[in-house]
């Protein structure tokens, strides 16, 4: 899964844009989710691969994409931005890492058969996400955002009661994607001017690496194989699904891409229990269930303070003055 700043649906608030939903957005929206879930069908295919390799070619084929991106629409503003603030150089070389190791953690967990603790990492996102905005954004949580975090906590506890270890593969990926997503709120960069600086920061790294390592793609003849073009789908696969994504912001409203947003991994879990049979016991039933909770309580959050209705209440108090 992509791990980018219009991934991370944050809580509503009366600054939020009021978007008219339509048709074509909602479907727009329903592509990329359901890419970002279908995600284990592609990096399973991988799996011959080092995870790393992996993630390396990921960076390099995103970068190459991008780079035709920006330059067939000449977007080059934020150079600018950068030239304003060389702090962000910085900043967008620590969220790099941290995306890297999303990304990192997520293919290993695919390729490991620990789709399922993938999925749950993605589904406690959204809570360990308005937790990190109290402590980082000094955002005031609500009483129902309170509990959907005290729910999230309870889930962790009684797996490590229960099944006697710590669920770190759910726990890295929810902390490196909510921590990515803070930091892209904090930073002046559109998504993907900041992928684009972002994947070019990792690309000497990712270069160094394949000439050093012992792997498959150390050999300069597998750069010119066919065995590659599967490796250079990471790229536009990457790509595609935040496109599509960013252009249904603005034709779908806020509550509801919000909601639609559980869809990822909804799909990513229903893969590993119905398609690649992952163990999924009565205790891990339990675990899974208080999430669900704290996310129903935290949509229910959503709802009630929704833009639309935040700014209708705006509108009824300013009448009344």
């Amino acid at each position: 899964m992509s791990s980018l700043r219009s991934e991370n649906i944050v809580p509503a608030t009366s600054k939020t844009p009021i978007v008219q939903t339509t048709s074509k957005g909602i479907v727009t929206a329903l592509v990329a989710f359901l890419i970002w879930g279908s995600f284990p069908f592609y990096f399973k295919q991988l799996s011959n691969y080092n995870a790393v390799e992996i993630i390396g070619h990921r960076i390099v084929w995103t970068f190459v994409c991008l780079s035709v991106v920006l330059i067939l629409t000449k977007r080059w503003k934020w150079i600018t931005t950068v030239k304003a603030n060389p702090s962000l150089i910085v900043i967008t070389f620590i969220s790099s890492l941290i995306i890297a190791a999303n990304w990192l953690t997520y293919v290993w967990a695919v390729n490991a058969n620990q789709i399922l603790e993938a999925s749950l990492g993605y589904f406690i996102s959204p809570l360990i996400g308005i937790l990190l905005s109290l402590v980082f954004l000094q955002e005031k949580l609500r009483p129902l955002q309170w509990t959907a975090v005290g729910f999230a906590i309870a889930s962790v506890l009684i797996q490590v009661y229960m099944l006697g270890s710590l669920p770190w593969v759910s726990l890295v990926l929810s902390l490196t994607f909510s921590v990515y997503g803070v930091m892209q709120r904090r930073t002046p960069l559109q998504a993907l001017d900041a992928l684009f600086l972002e994947t070019a920061l990792l690309l000497p790294i990712c270069l160094y690496w394949f000439m050093t390592a012992k792997v498959t793609s150390s050999s300069i003849s597998f750069w010119f194989s066919s065995d590659i073009w599967f490796l250079m789908l990471a790229g536009p696969i990457t790509l595609i699904p935040l496109l599509l994504f960013n252009k249904s912001t603005k034709m779908v409203a806020f509550s509801i891409l919000s909601f639609m947003n559980y869809l990822t991994p909804t799909l990513i879990f229903l893969l590993a229990v119905f398609y690649y049979h992952e163990p999924f016991d009565a205790q891990r039933l339990m675990i899974f269930s208080l999430i669900w909770i704290g996310l129903f309580l935290f949509s229910i959050d959503l709802w009630q303070n929704r833009p639309s209705k935040l700014l209708k209440k705006q509108i009824l108090v300013n009448s009344q003055l």
